[in-house]
């Protein structure tokens, strides 16, 4: 029975994560109620505050439910990179931005954004936190390509992790943008042209820390 429970309890809180996304994209994050969420998860209130106890804490559970995702895939990468680092770098970043929790778009992401700044410091502490694991990962993967000689002994590893963060986050930017101004595709975030690019500029950082 505790296993039924527990099953029962993961499906109800799942529910309250997608019915949050789905109406701080169509409502706004300031405009959802704690209320809303209940009875769009078809949940009583009195039950939905039992998993959270504000829709700060939802925030904060959709930002970890992404990057827990998101270190399962892309600590594969970093386990076994392609030899070539420019590759593995490129590689790296595709699977970070094609893992994605399933209740998650780019609205919802626009919204979550939005609500880093107009909610409580725990709200905006997960969004950071989420960036600095990103800076992380790229730390761990060159630190890897570092110890196989596929870059520089004397390579500023720090530096190009935060470069490469910095990257990550412009083409999550972008991605955003194209879809409040109604251009680039549904749903990608990197399309033939914007991988062209990415390569080009992880190409030229490569170069960087060969030398």
């Amino acid at each position: 029975m505790s296993g039924l429970r527990e099953k029962q309890k993961e499906t109800r809180r799942q529910a309250m994560l997608t019915a949050a996304a789905k109406l701080f994209k169509e409502q706004g994050f300031a405009k959802t109620s704690m209320e809303d969420i209940a009875a769009a998860a078809e949940l009583s209130v009195a039950t939905a505050y039992n998993y959270f106890k504000t829709k700060g804490e939802i925030c904060v559970a959709i930002y970890k439910a992404d990057r827990d995702l998101v270190q399962q895939a892309t600590d594969r990468i970093i386990a076994a990179p392609p030899k070539d680092p420019v590759a593995a770098i490129c590689k790296l970043i595709e699977t970070d931005f094609e893992t994605e929790v399933p209740f998650i778009d780019r609205g919802a992401w626009e919204a979550l954004f939005l609500a880093a700044f107009q909610s409580p410091p725990g709200v905006t502490e997960a969004w950071s936190g989420a960036a600095l694991f990103r800076v992380d990962q790229y730390r761990r993967l060159l630190k890897a390509l570092q110890e196989r000689g596929s870059v520089g002994r004397e390579a500023d590893i720090e530096s190009a992790a935060e470069l490469l963060g910095a990257l990550d986050f412009r083409f999550f930017f972008n991605w955003i943008v194209e879809w409040r101004t109604g251009s680039g595709a549904p749903r990608r975030f990197l399309d033939a042209a914007k991988k062209k690019s990415l390569r080009a500029q992880v190409k030229q950082l490569v170069a960087g820390l060969r030398a």
